[in-house]
């Protein structure tokens, strides 16, 4: 709470008062302090531009027939300084200067109400610049913490962007060393497999036939944990979840929220289908829906992966046609899981997968 304009009222009723003191003390004196005090007070609970200016003039009006009560035009005055209405300034001077009866011997208090009047303006003044330098201070305060808590929230969201943007790297990495041990190891301990197996056939020595016998054995022992190597380094370098975030941040159609629950592992294929189906629909919702909401759901069931994505528009109407490019190219896919896709065109598009879990999906 401001202070200022207290303290600037409390003063001016205290030389009001000071000058009901000097005069004769009579019935009309607490009159004028009553009337005085509560049309300013009346003032300050409207606090508004119409009361206050009303209220100036008319008590400016009891005072020009009544000057006693001019010794509280200052401080009545000091809510009309407020608005800056210069041409109201007037008024208030006006019954100090038809001032009759009281004052007409009484010069001195009139001058005295007079320069009251002016340190009331100053006042006022004073408390107003006081009154915005706080207010331009807290806007600043305010508009610092809120530029402070956007380059956080920024700074969030680039670290979590690089955060991904790292993970994605690190996977693709994995992939590439995957086919360089496919292509260049694999094939070659296939080559060399290929070959012993010649030297074999042609060899006609027992002792030497059961030393090539054991180099096969080792050989391809080597082949089968170099497959399966490769085949654990494929499934790790494709992070379902990574991946659909980044396919979700490219898409700028309108906003996607994604439910992701999936723990258990399985199988590249699958996921490979999951992530042609996400894109897919998105960009069916794209070209040929209203949306301005995406939900996409990835849950695991005790028996079967689920997969949800729905939004809120009329509908893709390039899908009215069950012998659609894009929905046929869904449905082989899913094919091949021996799951089941279902479409609901209620309150906007809805598209639920669900794929069994078993040997196929691992």
């Amino acid at each position: 709470m401001d202070m200022w304009p207290i303290l600037d009222k409390l003063l001016l009723l205290l030389g009001g008062f000071l000058l009901v003191i000097i005069q004769r003390i009579s019935v009309y004196s607490v009159i004028t302090l009553l009337v005085g005090v509560s049309v300013s007070a009346l003032s300050d609970v409207f606090n508004q531009r119409k009361f206050s200016l009303a209220a100036g003039i008319s008590y400016a009006v009891l005072c020009f027939f009544h000057p006693e009560f001019n010794v509280f035009l200052p401080l009545v005055f000091y809510h009309v300084f407020m608005y800056n209405v210069y041409p109201l300034y007037a008024v208030a001077i006006i019954p100090l200067i038809t001032a009759r009866g009281a004052f007409t011997q009484a010069a001195p208090q009139t001058g005295i109400i007079f320069f009251m009047l002016i340190a009331s303006f100053m006042l006022c003044r004073h408390s107003m610049t006081n009154r915005n330098l706080k207010a331009e201070l807290m806007r600043q305060r305010d508009s610092g913490q809120e530029t402070a808590l956007l380059l956080e929230s920024r700074n969030k969201d680039l670290i979590e962007k690089q955060d991904v943007e790292i993970h994605l790297a690190t996977l693709a990495e994995r992939n590439r060393i995957a086919r360089e041990i496919h292509d260049n190891v694999g094939h070659m301990l296939s080559r060399s497999i290929l070959q012993l197996g010649a030297l074999k056939a042609v060899n006609m020595e027992p002792t030497t036939g059961d030393g090539l016998n054991v180099l096969h054995n080792t050989l391809s022992d080597a082949m089968d944990s170099i497959r399966r190597s490769v085949h654990n380094l494929y499934d790790e370098s494709i992070d379902l979840n990574a991946q659909v975030l980044n396919i979700i941040r490219k898409f700028t159609y309108c906003p996607v929220k994604l439910d992701y629950d999936i723990e258990s592992s399985m199988g590249r294929s699958l996921k490979y289908t999951f992530l042609s189906i996400i894109r897919e629909a998105l960009s069916n919702i794209a070209r040929h829906s209203d949306a301005t909401q995406v939900n996409i759901l990835l849950k695991e069931h005790p028996g079967f992966f689920q997969l949800i994505i729905q939004d809120n528009g009329q509908g893709c109407k390039s899908s009215d046609s069950p012998n659609g490019i894009g929905l046929q190219n869904m449905h082989d896919r899913i094919a091949v899981f021996d799951g089941n896709m279902n479409i609901d065109k209620k309150n906007g598009y809805k598209l639920f997968i669900s794929i069994p879990k078993g040997e196929k999906t691992k």
